[in-house]
């Protein structure tokens, strides 16, 4: 059993002006005083998103709100994983907590900009009129809960109707919380996902790898290239001294043969140069 955590205690605590209410007979939401009552709203809306209608109390609900007026900690991450685990069994069903995880999202510059952005409900925002859309309106300085005629007739059905299978499941998070160590679909979750993010892990140290390989190739290029850039003119410079002496000796060949007339000599164009190395470039 969770410690402090007593049914009769929090019925009183729920239900201060209802002597009445007892542990075997349907918690009703309708009784509930103006804030828990608003309190309860938050919860099956933010916190705890129920399907089904919500003038009934489940158990699960009524601890929520005992953590929270008694100030208890819970551990309000694994409650929306479990939460979101169960929705996804779930034929029909929506993944809860849109609003929670688009901040989570933002908050961690998490790029959302290719998903499709949908408009808070009225449900979603709580100002001064959240109260008069719930059926509360405050008379001679107290707040009374006056239902609308169909939401009356609403309440009346809902109130005849077992619970729903979303909230009956619900109920069983609490047996979960007190310490079962039994496989469930929330543990092979994230067991699968830490797989997952295992074997990216190490697709990712290998990328790395890779990367870091080639980019040691492209320094090493790099260097040579540079090399080669340095030595440009003194490689230029000879050879074109050594293509001026063999022109040089075919005119040369040429005038000795008659085929041309002999040239003028000219300063350093002595032919017995040619197998001097080209001078140093300083």
């Amino acid at each position: 059993e969770v410690e402090g955590f007593h049914p009769n205690q929090i019925l009183s605590i729920l239900y201060p002006n209802d002597p009445n209410i007892h542990l075997n007979m349907a918690l009703s939401t309708n009784k509930l005083p103006v804030d828990h009552r608003l309190l309860h709203h938050l919860i099956v809306h933010q916190l705890l998103p129920t399907g089904g209608g919500y003038a009934k109390l489940s158990w699960m609900q009524a601890f929520l709100m005992w953590c929270i007026l008694s100030k208890i900690k819970f551990c309000f991450p694994l409650l929306m994983l479990k939460t979101m685990v169960r929705a996804f069994t779930q034929k029909k069903s929506v993944l809860p907590f849109g609003s929670i995880l688009t901040k989570i999202l933002q908050h961690n510059q998490v790029r959302i900009e290719g998903e499709v952005a949908k408009k808070l409900k009225k449900e979603d925002t709580y100002n001064k009129s959240t109260l008069n859309r719930m059926g509360w309106k405050k008379q001679g300085g107290v707040w009374t809960y006056c239902p609308k005629v169909n939401q009356g007739q609403r309440i009346e059905r809902e109130e005849q109707e077992e619970n729903p299978p979303w909230e009956a499941q619900e109920e069983t998070l609490l047996a979960q919380a007190q310490g079962s160590s039994s496989t469930t679909d929330f543990d092979r979750m994230m067991e699968f996902m830490r797989s997952r993010f295992d074997s990216t892990q190490a697709s990712l140290e290998g990328k790395f790898e890779q990367v870091n390989s080639r980019l040691n190739n492209l320094e090493k290029d790099h260097l040579s290239i540079r090399s080669d850039f340095e030595n440009v003119d003194d490689t230029i410079y000879y050879d074109l001294k050594v293509t001026k002496r063999r022109l040089k000796r075919l005119e040369q060949k040429l005038a000795a043969s008659k085929t041309i007339d002999t040239c003028e000599e000219t300063s350093g164009d002595d032919s017995s140069s040619d197998s001097d190395p080209p001078p140093a470039i300083a």
